[in-house]
């Protein structure tokens, strides 16, 4: 479709009635994090129309990655890449070079425009376990001594089981995962000097140690269902994971001690969204666009709305609830080549926004509802807000090539 077909029909296109009836071949291209594809499979067999292929799961830096280069092989797939999940936020200096000299780059005509990155629902990272028969409650000191290897039996942390199961095996990401950036940015934040080692918020978990062998006890694993198989190969045996059945059957999870309200937690909804609203700021940025991109002032400032990073909250040690939350995030392009590319992808996230059983059937927490409004009417609307941040928007995208 041209260019000027394609404005032709957006007023149209655009509108979900209109997107309902979109006649066109499986075209969309996503993938990423492993922890929403069940959530992402479904909303993708249900949606109305054939425009999207199946989501594939890597991993969230390899999505990030994929989106960034707009390379789908990561996904084995050919063409550009539409949009891609990831637990994992873009950093400021990935949405700089992206603006500057990515696919995104201001002031060029070719660009695709800016990018969006917004959460699509709060996700916790589960301490699934198998072996003790009772409900097992961690501490802080507890998960740093598990993971780092200090501790490799249950009796050292005082859970009582058979001598049989006391032994258990460690189940880790090999992989690059969100999951694990999730996981480690909490045990930076909790473990401290005085703990049996220190974690700097990596990826990868491997990366987390010094080079040579990992303890014996520590099994690897490829993304969230390879660490579900792993711990089905075991009879007593911990790990952290998604929270979709999907991964956690057969599983039990642990009860999590809050370190600063002294309170343990389980994975439950009221619990994680207690977390991810326990630092009091504003859950979205508010106020006019003061920068679109860096170099200007006011780029970095937090209420920022023209910058994505600031949509996506980042709490690794939060002052009550459930203490290992964050997001699971959708990231895309704010203009498309094609006009039906922007009606499914617009009526794809109004899908995903406006039916938070589905998102809770996966064990994922929905948004608060004030924030999903507010996501809807800043980026999904047709009429978007004043900051102009929605996709499609012709001022913004009316002068750049756009993606696809």
């Amino acid at each position: 479709m041209s260019k000027y077909i394609s404005r032709i029909a957006l007023p149209c296109l655009l509108t979900q009635a209109c997107a309902s009836g979109i006649a066109v071949g499986q075209t969309i291209v996503s993938g990423g994090a492993g922890a929403p594809l069940p959530l992402y499979q479904d909303a993708i067999a249900n949606f109305p129309t054939p425009a999207l292929l199946p989501y594939v799961a890597v991993d969230s830096p390899a999505g990030l990655r994929a989106f960034l280069l707009n390379a789908a092989d990561a996904f084995g797939r050919a063409g550009p890449v539409h949009w891609v999940g990831s637990e994992t936020p873009l950093t400021q200096a990935q949405i700089a070079d992206y603006l500057t000299r990515g696919w995104g780059r201001q002031g060029d005509p070719g660009s695709h425009g800016p990018l969006i990155q917004i959460p699509v629902a709060y996700v916790p990272i589960t301490i699934s376990y198998k072996g003790p028969s009772v409900p097992v409650t961690l501490s802080h000191q507890q998960l740093c001594a598990i993971f780092s290897g200090a501790a490799a039996r249950w009796s050292q942390l005082g859970v009582a089981v058979a001598p049989s199961l006391d032994a258990f095996k460690l189940v880790y990401r090999a992989d690059g995962s969100g999951t694990t950036g999730l996981l480690t940015r909490h045990l930076g934040a909790v473990c401290g000097t005085d703990g049996p080692m220190r974690f700097a918020g990596k990826d990868v978990f491997r990366d987390e140690f010094p080079p040579g062998p990992l303890p014996s006890h520590f099994v690897a694993a490829v993304g969230d269902g390879g660490a579900a198989a792993a711990m089905a190969g075991n009879v007593s045996a911990i790990t952290y994971i998604g929270p979709d059945p999907a991964y956690t059957a057969g599983l039990k999870q642990a009860w999590l001690v809050n370190a600063h309200d002294g309170v343990a937690y389980l994975p439950t909804p009221a619990n994680v969204i207690a977390a991810m609203e326990s630092s009091g700021a504003p859950m979205l940025p508010d106020g006019p666009v003061l920068a679109r991109g860096p170099g200007p002032a006011g780029w970095l400032a937090p209420d920022n709305p023209g910058n994505p990073a600031n949509w996506v909250r980042i709490l690794p040690d939060p002052q009550r609830g459930y203490p290992i939350a964050g997001s699971t995030n959708l990231v895309l392009s704010q203009c498309y080549t094609d006009a039906l590319t922007t009606g499914a992808m617009r009526l794809f996230l109004k899908r995903l926004y406006d039916d938070p059983a589905a998102i809770s059937r996966h064990q994922l927490v929905p948004l608060p509802v004030v924030m999903r409004t507010r996501l809807l009417g800043t980026f999904v609307s047709l009429a978007g807000t004043p900051a102009r941040l929605n996709l499609g928007n012709p001022t913004v995208c009316g002068d750049v090539a756009g993606r696809g």
